[in-house]
């Protein structure tokens, strides 16, 4: 990662309570269960200030926007990079921080239909803009 730059690096659904970190088609087999989705962003140690997180679920199957499947924040609204939700991380670079997010969400009444997340990153001043899409998954 560069020193000055930071970037959405991983942004995927998995079923609640599974082994963290995989990504599952369907998450909330067996039919019903809550599911979770997960966000990473990485930043190089020299990024700091304001940002905004907008992170969004359509419904592949309608063509439409599924806002009741959209995560609370820290996943979505304003946050800093640096703040304490961003952790060190060496396994990444020297002075990098990492952002790791988890958040439960319930799936809606409709069954059968196809997902997907996408998040969007973008720095108060513009300099820095990270744009990542979930693979998509159906909801049983």
């Amino acid at each position: 990662m560069n020193f000055n730059d930071a970037q959405i690096t991983s942004l995927f659904v998995g079923e609640d309570g599974s082994v963290a970190g995989v990504q599952d088609d369907a998450p909330n087999a067996p039919a019903g269960k809550k599911f979770r989705v997960t966000l990473e962003m990485v930043a190089g140690g020299g990024v700091a200030g304001p940002y905004e997180l907008i992170t969004t679920c359509s419904d592949l199957t309608d063509t439409a926007a599924a806002a009741a499947l959209n995560p609370p924040a820290p996943l979505n609204g304003p946050g800093a990079f640096g703040s304490p939700e961003w952790q060190a991380d060496t396994g990444v670079g020297p002075t990098d921080k990492v952002f790791r997010h988890t958040r439960i969400i319930s799936p809606p009444k409709v069954r059968g239909h196809v997902y997907r997340y996408t998040a969007a990153l973008r720095s108060d001043n513009g300099q820095i803009v990270s744009i990542k899409q979930s693979e998509p998954f159906i909801l049983l």
